[in-house]
């Protein structure tokens, strides 16, 4: 999954948005209609904080570019 935090003179209008506790995700058209779920988690300790995205495809995988860690 790719994530593109800067967002200046982009049209995100068509993006779905939430925002919760403070925390606002984006998710593109492209991942909200090839995902089934898409599921978001953030946890904090003292100053360290994590965000975890997971996504469950519609069918087997999804198609397009790939990042792995």
């Amino acid at each position: 999954m790719s994530v593109d935090t800067y967002l200046q003179r982009k049209n995100t209008s068509k993006y779905q948005k939430v925002e919760h506790e403070g925390v606002r995700v984006m998710v593109s058209p492209t991942l909200a209609q090839q995902a089934k779920t898409v599921y978001v988690d953030l946890k904090r300790f003292l100053l360290w904080t994590q965000y975890t995205v997971e996504a469950e495809p519609l069918r087997g995988h999804f198609h397009g570019p790939a990042c792995t860690h």
